[in-house]
């Protein structure tokens, strides 16, 4: 069997030994001094009793074993293995993201794509045990990561996305709800769930066919709508670097507007819920994570692990009750002076 310690540096306190040693060698010869010049030896006994200076080495000898033990119980003596059975439990939950130009609109600061990222990157940091994937899309919809509970990679793929990814513009909300169903079909031992974040509207025949997938694969959806009903304009930049806003046929700039009714009702539709996205970002985390923790977690897969086995308990019972029978039986008989 293999020994070590798990924390090297608190041995270093062991040092202090020889200063604790030299403590007690000092108080008794102290003690000694004083009791032998205090009053001659035969008339010690009758002036201070049965003074036990003994008592003092043994009870001081039994603190420095316990000094010894509470170190090592600090650096975490290991010592073979033991196996662990390491359960994960969670949700799986696909976040489908409006890569379409006009989520460049700068009606929720610091645009609706950055916000959009914000959101769901702070959703990301709260997981602990969900498996999440990820969707884009704008004309056509995408994945871009499976399912996974690996949340640096999650992190690194929510940073590439930006409206550049598609070209084919549009909000094809159902092309988006059936990528994640599909990649959400084939799991049957847990709760699902899709957080769309959009600013679109989709025709009434796509939600009514968005709402049959997921109903059918037990899909829970929770919409976020970024912008304002009041609306704003598109930034555009050309390759030049020249920036301008986006303008129709005639030349007139077009403003883009939050139209939220298919995803209000994608989320009543599926017993999920809707966010405003113009809120303050804090806020509409909490509330979407709050609601995402109502769904049942489930058990998704069971690992075993082997650790070390630990040992510190030992050393510090052993300890604790050295300090507890010294504390009881030291009744004072020492000259304690």
């Amino acid at each position: 069997m293999n020994w070590e310690f798990e924390k090297i540096s608190y041995l270093y306190l062991l040092v202090l030994i020889p200063f604790l040693v030299w403590r007690m060698l000092y108080l008794y010869g102290w003690k000694r001094s004083k009791i032998t010049r205090f009053a001659d030896s035969s008339l010690q006994e009758r002036i201070f009793g049965n003074i036990n200076l003994q008592g003092f080495i043994r009870d001081n000898i039994w603190i420095i074993i316990a000094f010894i033990l509470i170190v090592l119980s600090l650096a975490n003596l290991l010592g073979g293995v033991e196996k662990k059975e390491v359960k994960r439990e969670g949700i799986d939950i696909v976040f489908v993201i409006d890569v379409s130009t006009s989520m460049n609109a700068e009606d929720v600061l610091p645009s609706r794509i950055e916000k959009a990222r914000k959101i769901i990157g702070d959703i990301i940091a709260k997981l602990g045990g969900d498996r999440v994937g990820m969707v884009v899309f704008a004309g056509h919809a995408y994945s871009v990561m499976p399912l996974s509970n690996d949340y640096g990679a999650a992190e690194i793929y929510l940073s590439g996305v930006d409206t550049k990814l598609i070209t084919a513009q549009g909000t094809n909300i159902a092309n988006a709800v059936q990528e994640a169903s599909n990649m959400l079909s084939h799991i049957s031992n847990t709760s699902k769930a899709i957080v769309l974040v959009s600013d679109g509207e989709s025709h009434k025949g796509e939600v009514d066919k968005a709402l049959a997938m997921a109903d059918k694969n037990e899909i829970t959806i929770f919409s976020v709508g970024m912008g304002t009903p009041q609306g704003a304009p598109i930034p555009v930049t050309h390759q030049n670097g020249y920036s301008e806003y986006k303008k129709d046929e005639n030349g007139d700039i077009v403003l883009t507007r939050l139209e939220d009714s298919s995803l209000k009702q994608l989320a009543i539709g599926t017993k999920g819920a809707y966010f405003y996205g113009g809120n303050p970002t804090g806020e509409v985390t909490r509330q979407l994570f709050n609601s995402l923790s109502t769904l049942n977690k489930k058990e998704q897969s069971i690992n075993y692990t082997n650790d070390s086995k630990q040992y510190f308990q030992f050393s510090i019972g052993v300890a604790l009750m050295i300090l507890i029978i010294v504390s009881l039986t030291n009744y004072r008989r020492d000259f304690n002076v």
